[in-house]
């Protein structure tokens, strides 16, 4: 870049038009023309220069050259270069105003020359001229000076443009495929299409084959993003590109959080056999601003909106009992509250319509990050591979992050952490080493944040605790009869939904809230949605403790077992099958295990689940034959029946078809 003034003469460029100052008819007008079309045009002054100001007029050079004389970019020339353009620079000012002939030229050379000794000899008149000639016309541009000595030679393709397009053709067909095919075989194809070609042309007009050298060269000539979106896929190129130009930033705790689930690297045993269960799944929130860990859940339930609402209730409450409940944790949790916003993936457990209702009843907003881009929501994936290096990586029973990584090592042998200890062993390393460990683009601990950046009175709290089952759980809508309410086979009723009936009809449109991990109660809203009631399962003894999926399995067990589809019946397939998960646990597949679990003690403390005893219904389990009490039940004939996953609801008639075609066959 040079310097230029407005005088007579001066080539500009305006609104991407070239012009030329003519002349100055006053101290205030210009007269320019454009030379393309030879118009004349008046400006003033004043308009040029803030037409300049304004970044619409630059200067392109002086009359009679095309366009100015354009050095190189700095940082295109290397130290050396520009120590070589400093010292053609001064023999350029030792000439500057000397006349352009030899007798004037090579006395001021041969004295610039004795004082720098550069070069091993004095240059030619003829060469300062033309360095003069150019740093003139580049407008005093020292990078004008630069060496083109990488121009020399011949620059020239070695190669036919047949050539040219058969490389193009080979890489297309066999570099850029999603098999990511070597660049030896995109050379091999290539050298074989070239003679393919030579077949049908004559002895003279061969084509050369071509290198190694020119195959790599015109791969990496292709633009990067491309080539890895041709290879590995487009959603992959946007990941391994993506730019961060902007993003969500927040100036107090509570408001953005993130929630996600994972699978913990660890197996876990079971509590009373031993034997491995498999890896719990975690369900964590985040708080965005000060890194605070909200709430955390572990079980073997799979992502669902009972997962996350468990976890949103550990992050909105308290954590007064934390320490009581496990007194080896020494620092205190202070992180709860209900945040402003809320992160959450396209997972189906976070486009419920009870998370929502119940995110909106607390003023929680929530936002879907896009598809298939985790690092919109990057804090809370971090936490959770943070958590796996820091719980599970390096101990007995870890699974790795890598299957290459596992070697001959079989983490099911070596595994020793029961789903108890490992309860408080994540709390332990959560409330006692992340929240206290300084964080990096913190300077500070996430316990020292959340101390020192919100007081007591700015934590949002939900109004009543004991409505926070009823605003988390699963929604339902349900009619109120005499007989209750009706879900999934069992009735709820109770004397307030009686005076409810009095009060609006004898049939009601209601909706239901449900806790999936209990069956016991439900709570019934009034057709205002003002008022909550609380319905016991008539059947109570059978439905304590038992969560939905176990009550499908008994379901299906007393059906096709037991050849009823009753209360009683359900309460004595709940007995059959604690005896047949007594009895096969010890001889059953990791798999199978890890689906007991899933019943058999998996449930967070939080639950209603009470410790030492385990729910009756695991799932009964693909290939668990039934015992001696239930074949009686059996018609005599038919065989023994394997149970298999549940793929839909069955009802008394549909199982009355099934044994009308068992019989017809």
């Amino acid at each position: 870049m040079g310097t230029s003034s407005f005088h007579t003469g001066v080539l500009v460029e305006i609104e991407r038009k070239p012009y030329v100052l003519l002349r100055q008819l006053d101290d205030c007008l210009w007269q320019l023309e454009e030379t393309r079309t030879k118009r004349i045009h008046h400006f003033t002054d004043t308009h040029l220069r803030g037409l300049y100001a304004g970044g619409t007029l630059t200067f392109i050079g002086e009359a009679g050259c095309a366009e100015r004389t354009a050095g190189k970019h700095y940082q295109d020339v290397s130290p050396e270069q520009f120590e070589i353009a400093k010292v053609r620079r001064a023999y350029v000012l030792a000439v500057v105003d000397l006349p352009n002939s030899r007798e004037y030229l090579e006395p001021a050379i041969r004295r610039v020359w004795e004082r720098l000794k550069q070069p091993a000899k004095p240059p030619g008149y003829v060469s300062v001229f033309r360095w003069k000639s150019r740093f003139q016309a580049a407008g005093n541009d020292i990078y004008a000076l630069v060496s083109g000595s990488e121009r020399r030679g011949n620059r020239a393709h070695r190669y036919c443009d047949d050539v040219t397009a058969i490389i193009q053709d080979a890489i297309e067909s066999t570099y850029l495929t999603r098999e990511r095919r070597t660049v030896q075989d995109t050379l091999d194809r290539a050298i074989a299409l070239v003679r393919k070609e030579n077949e049908l042309r004559p002895t003279g007009a061969q084509l050369p084959s071509p290198t190694r050298r020119l195959v790599s060269r015109a791969i990496e000539a292709l633009p990067a993003f491309d080539k890895f979106a041709a290879r590995y896929g487009h959603q992959a190129a946007i990941k391994r590109f993506r730019s961060v130009q902007a993003h969500r930033t927040t100036a107090l705790p509570l408001e953005r959080a993130e929630i996600d689930h994972t699978l913990l690297d660890m197996m876990v045993i079971d509590d009373t056999s031993g034997l491995p269960l498999g890896r719990p799944w975690v369900t964590a929130c985040i708080d965005d601003y000060t890194r605070c860990l909200l709430g955390i859940s572990i079980s073997f339930e799979p992502p669902s909106h009972l997962t996350v609402a468990h976890c949103l209730k550990d992050a909105f409450l308290p954590k007064i009992s934390l320490r009581e409940r496990y007194p080896s944790i020494k620092n205190t949790w202070e992180a709860h509250g209900v945040m402003r916003e809320l992160v959450v993936d396209n997972g189906v457990e976070f486009h419920s319509k009870s998370l929502e209702a119940a995110c909106l009843s607390l003023g929680i907003e929530i936002h879907y990050s896009a598809r298939k881009t985790p690092w919109f929501k990057g804090k809370i994936e971090r936490f959770l591979g943070t958590l796996n290096a820091g719980v599970a990586h390096g101990n007995p029973g870890t699974t790795f992050r890598n299957i290459f990584d596992k070697d001959d090592y079989d983490p099911s042998k070596h595994v020793v952490v029961r789903l108890a200890v490992l309860q408080e062993i994540v709390r332990r390393w959560v409330a006692d080493v992340y929240h206290q460990r300084p964080h990096r683009s913190l300077d500070a601990s996430p316990a020292v944040m959340w101390d020192s950046s919100i007081r007591p009175e700015d934590i949002q709290l939900p109004d009543d605790p004991a409505r926070l089952d009823a605003i988390l759980g699963r929604s339902e809508q349900r009619k109120l009869t005499h007989k209750g309410v009706e879900l999934d086979g069992l009735l709820y009723n109770s004397p307030e939904l009686t005076d409810l009936r009095r009060k609006h009809g004898d049939r009601l449109d209601v909706e239901v809230r449900v806790n999936d991990m209990d069956l016991a109660t439900i709570i019934v809203l009034s057709p205002d949605m003002k008022r909550m009631f609380t319905a016991r399962a008539l059947s109570f003894d059978y439905a304590n403790g038992l969560t939905r999926w176990q009550h499908r399995i008994c379901k299906r067990f007393a059906a096709r077992e037991l050849e009823r589809y009753e209360a009683s019946a359900w309460l004595e397939a709940k007995e059959a099958i604690s005896r047949l998960i007594e009895e096969e646990f010890m001889h059953k597949k990791q798999r199978t295990r890890t689906k007991i679990a899933r019943f058999k003690g998996g449930a967070t403390p939080s639950t209603s689940a009470k410790e030492g005893t385990a729910p009756a219904a695991a799932q009964v389990i693909s290939e668990v034959k039934p015992t001696t009490s239930t074949k009686s039940r059996r018609p005599e004939g038919r065989p023994a029946l394997r149970f298999k996953p549940i793929l839909r609801e069955r009802n008394p008639r549909a199982i009355a078809e099934d044994q009308t075609k068992d019989g017809q066959s």
